[in-house]
Formats: C-alpha cells, sequence, structure tokens
C-alpha cells in the first residue's frame, strides 16, 4: 500500500457508508455471501457454547514474524479474542530479529515447532512438503464451517494456495477490493490549457505534449515533468499496457505469457523512448526514487503518474496553501492501442501469507476451530476493526471509528497494528476498514474504476513443485535483471530498440526464459484443476 494517512472524521465515515465492495480478479469471482460488508451478508456459525474453541482454556504457541511486526502475548486485540474463544495465545518469534525468512528459516531448523506457525506460501508449503505442517482439509471439513463455506464459495483461494501435492497446509490472508491503484492528472492543468481527460493513448501523448510546451504551472519556465514515478523499478512498465502489451505474467488464450517476452513489446519500447527523448516523461524516472511525489508535486512541476488511489489524493490537501488550486485527480485508463480500456494493476486479493498447524502440536482441532474464528462476523470484525467501544462503534448495523482513531497523531493502520489487529494472518480484509480513512478525492476514483469494470484479469496465485522453484530461483533473478537493464537502455537512448530487439529475445531465450514459462503453463494447469 502507498503512504498511510488519516481521515477527516465523522463526515468522511458517514459518507463511506454509500460505497459497496467489490468482485474478485484472482481467479474467480467473490461471493457476496461469503463476506464482503463488514459483516451483514455472512452467516456465522458458531459453536453451541458461542465461539469458544473449548470449555477449558487452552494456550498455545506462535510464529508471528513479519518484517518489524511480531506477536506480543499482550496485544489487547488477541486478550479480547482470548474473552472469546477461551484460547490464549504465546509468541515464540525473537522481537529484536529484523530478517522475517532468516528468523522463520531458524525456527524451522531448531525442530522445536509452535503450534501455530505464520509465514510466506512458498516457506509454509515447504515446511508441509518435509512434513512439518498438518493438512487441513480434513480439519476443516470437521471443525472449520466457516473456513469451509469461504472456501467453497472462493474456490480461488483454495486453489491458490495449495501446495503442489494438491493439499492445503495454510489459512491465507485474503485483501478486499481490487481498486488499488490507477491514473492521476493534473485538472487544474488541463483546465487552464482548455483541454479535457484524455481518452485514448494518442490523446495522452498530445496531453503531456501540452503539458511541456505550454507552461501550465505559468512561472515561464520549460520545467514541467509531464510523467513521473516514484518506483525507480518499474519507472516506465506502468505505461507499457497502453501500447496494447500486458507486461507481466498473464494467460492469453489458455496460455501463459510474459509481456516483456512478446515480439509486441518492442513497440511499447519504441514508443517511450520516443516519449523519455521529447522530455515527456521524467529525466529522473529511473533514478529520483520513492520522494518523486513530494518533490515533482512540491516544486508544482508533475503533470501525471500512476500510482496507488489513497496516497497520492493526499496531495491536493498537503499542497494546497503551496500551490493554489491544486487538483490532483484519478482519471479512467486511457484506452491503448487497440482500444481496449483496462486497468492492468490492481490488487492482489489472495496474499502470500498466512498461518497453519504445525504436525507436532497436540492442539490441531483446538488450532483449527481458532482459525474458523476468524472468518466469523465477529472474529473478521474484531481483526479488522479493533475493540468495539474503544476503536468503533457500531452504527446502523456498520462498524464507524471512533473520531480519536481517524484524527488520532498515528494513521490508523498503524494504530491498528499496535493493537494486534490487521496483522498478516489467516482472515479476510475488509475494505471499509480502508475506506473511512482513504481521502474522498481517492474513493471517488476507486469508485470510478470497480463501477467501470476497468480491472484487467490477474495471473492466479499458482504453487510451484520444489524442482520448479528451484530452477526458478536459479534463472529467474538473472533474466529479471536483463529486462530491467534492457529497458532502461532503451528507454534512455543509450541503445536503439529496433536493431537490437532481435536479440534481445535470443538471449532470454539463451538464459532460459521458455522454460520458466513452461513452469508457469505447467502452475497454472494444476491451479486450473483446483478452481
Amino acid at each position: 500500500m502507498g503512504t498511510m494517512k488519516k481521515a477527516g472524521g465523522a463526515a468522511l465515515a458517514a459518507i463511506m457508508m454509500s460505497i459497496p465492495l467489490v468482485a474478485c480478479s484472482d481467479g474467480g469471482k467473490k461471493d457476496v455471501a461469503a463476506g464482503t460488508d463488514s459483516g451483514q451478508g455472512q452467516s456465522s456459525q458458531p459453536a453451541a457454547n458461542g465461539f469458544k474453541v473449548s470449555d477449558k482454556a487452552v494456550e498455545m504457541t506462535i510464529h508471528y514474524h513479519d518484517d518489524t511486526k511480531v506477536f506480543k502475548d499482550d496485544f489487547p486485540l488477541f486478550k479480547k479474542a482470548q474473552e472469546m474463544t477461551n484460547v490464549k495465545l504465546h509468541g515464540t518469534a525473537p522481537p529484536s530479529a529484523t530478517n522475517s525468512r532468516e528468523v522463520f528459516n531458524l525456527m524451522m531448523a531448531s525442530g522445536n515447532l509452535p503450534d501455530i506457525i505464520s509465514g510466506l506460501k512458498l516457506e509454509l508449503n515447504k515446511a508441509a512438503l518435509d512434513g512439518a505442517m498438518e493438512p487441513l482439509d480434513d480439519l476443516i471439513d470437521k471443525h472449520a464451517p466457516n473456513i469451509k463455506k469461504f472456501l467453497q464459495d472462493n474456490k480461488w483461494a483454495k486453489a491458490g494456495s495449495v501446495a503442489s501435492d494438491g493439499k492445503l497446509y495454510f489459512i491465507p490472508y485474503i485483501m478486499d477490493g481490487e481498486a488499488s491503484e490507477g491514473w492521476y492528472i493534473r485538472k487544474d492543468w488541463l483546465d487552464k490549457l482548455g483541454l479535457k481527460e484524455p481518452k485514448t493513448v494518442d490523446e495522452y501523448y498530445e496531453t503531456l505534449k501540452a503539458f511541456r510546451e505550454k507552461d501550465p504551472n505559468g512561472n515561464g519556465k520549460k520545467d514541467e515533468i509531464p510523467y513521473f514515478s516514484r518506483d525507480n523499478k518499474e519507472a516506465v512498465t506502468k505505461l507499457v499496457p497502453l501500447f496494447g502489451v500486458r507486461p507481466e505474467w498473464h494467460v492469453a488464450n489458455g496460455k501463459v505469457q510474459y509481456g516483456k517476452y512478446l515480439p509486441e513489446y518492442k513497440e511499447a519500447m519504441v514508443n517511450l523512448a520516443k516519449w523519455y527523448k521529447e522530455d515527456l516523461i521524467d529525466k529522473e524516472i529511473y533514478t529520483r526514487g520513492a520522494k518523486s511525489r513530494e518533490i515533482v508535486l512540491g516544486d508544482n512541476a508533475g503533470g501525471a503518474t500512476h500510482d496507488w488511489f489513497p496516497s497520492t489524493a493526499t496531495y491536493n490537501e498537503t499542497l494546497k496553501d503551496k500551490i493554489p488550486g491544486i487538483q490532483f485527480v484519478p482519471f479512467a485508463p486511457p484506452a491503448d492501442r487497440n482500444g481496449k480500456v483496462q486497468q492492468e494493476y490492481s490488487r492482489r486479493l489472495l496474499q502470500d501469507k498466512g498461518w497453519g498447524i504445525s504436525s507436532t502440536s497436540k492442539h490441531k482441532v483446538e488450532a483449527i476451530k481458532y482459525f474458523d474464528f476468524w472468518f466469523t462476523v465477529e472474529g473478521r470484525r474484531l481483526m479488522n476493526f479493533g475493540i468495539e467501544g474503544v476503536h468503533y462503534d457500531m452504527k446502523d448495523g456498520k462498524p464507524i471509528f471512533k473520531p480519536e482513531v481517524l484524527n488520532g497523531k498515528e494513521p490508523v493502520n498503524k494504530q491498528l497494528w499496535d493493537i494486534g489487529a490487521q496483522l498478516n494472518t489467516g482472515y479476510q480484509m475488509d475494505l471499509f476498514y480502508e475506506q473511512q480513512w482513504t481521502n474522498p478525492i481517492a474513493n471517488k476514483g476507486i469508485q470510478m474504476y470497480i463501477d467501470n469494470k476497468y480491472f484487467a484479469p490477474q495471473f492466479p496465485s499458482v504453487t510451484f513443485t520444489p524442482k520448479e522453484e528451484k530452477t526458478i530461483s536459479e534463472k529467474w533473478p538473472a533474466i529479471d535483471t536483463y529486462m530491467r537493464e534492457m529497458q532502461q537502455k532503451w528507454v534512455m537512448g543509450a541503445e536503439a530498440v529496433e536493431p537490437n530487439y532481435d536479440k534481445y529475445m535470443k538471449r532470454l531465450k539463451e538464459m532460459g526464459m521458455d522454460e520458466i514459462v513452461k513452469i508457469y503453463q505447467d502452475a497454472y494447469e494444476r491451479y486450473q484443476k483446483n478452481a
């Protein structure tokens, strides 16, 4: 997610109550009954004794270490969950450690496994194939009615999480809401120049030219930077879809493809090299870095970008005194060379993180029942919004954050992390949590993208065999680096595209790109069998 900002209070929360949630793009459609509206459409199935996992108190250990976030025994949210479930968790990951993968590997190597293990899909499934994780299919069928229903209604979630042996070993973290990033433009500049929002790639090009040549910031200097990006790594890649090329992994007519390994990628590079030469693209796009928005917009020089909805919209507030009348707003994706209007980049709903049960645990049934709690209306609400009466109040059937949370010194998500909420464990995020503290300009853009169904189909979350994973780890880093280096050379004019593109394709073939594509094809076909 981009930089998180604080919200604007109860009025904003009231507006957000009218915003519907969205369909899934990760290999299938999300069933509304599976729960997408803060608990209004989802039916919990608690046991006869409520949400209690056991009549007697149960204590279990958990490994959770995710970058700077480590499980703490005194998390208020998990104390509240303990009251409801009779389960107390004890964290085992060292809080002073900073490398999560290293901590995970050391834990696995020790042989002293906790009851619950949280981590990356790759790590958990590898551990499972080594015998360290308990298969969950039968446990879910017998003891977890809410998880069972969710997976039945959202087959993409299970299909993208199972190990290469076809068994499910962990419950994934599910995000909510595809609309994460989109196209932004200076509408105040458009108005000053008498221009409309560009509807096609050609109109977008002409708009960027006008920004460069007609002094929309009015300072008498030719200092405008029509297109900029804060992502050094991707740089101009977000512009590639304008030329009819899906740059990353995707499926076309049942065949897996990678856009930067297609003949048509050449046209995109030729055009973007032209744009760069004409100063329509930031000359420092490969080096300026994460502060690009602050620098370029702060200098009243930036005209357009492609970035996260919530954080990008905040500059209308933070810069309004410095740049009176600034309107940096979302607009619809320009139609590509083939006339298709499509948003290539969207939020991946099925995350590669979650939690499972170790094969050595003596509390397997209790653990799966505990996991199931987080898929009830009450459990999901607790993980998303915190504690009722402390962080939110129920109003008209919806959890509305308190003003002191929305307007607190820390961003809303940071406040929730600090109490143990919104951790990347096995549960389903609720988009309404995010909408309440998102800038109204961003929310309007998000809704526009949702209503018009702009999102391109995502490549599903596939699973690789250990042998495939080894081949990818050996070959892909060098391939990826080579692709990025060549893109930068072409765009910046260090090397011409036309005479050298065939050499580029030949070199990728020599590096093993065909083998990588075959691995993705095989993994996709396995995914399809489970979907």
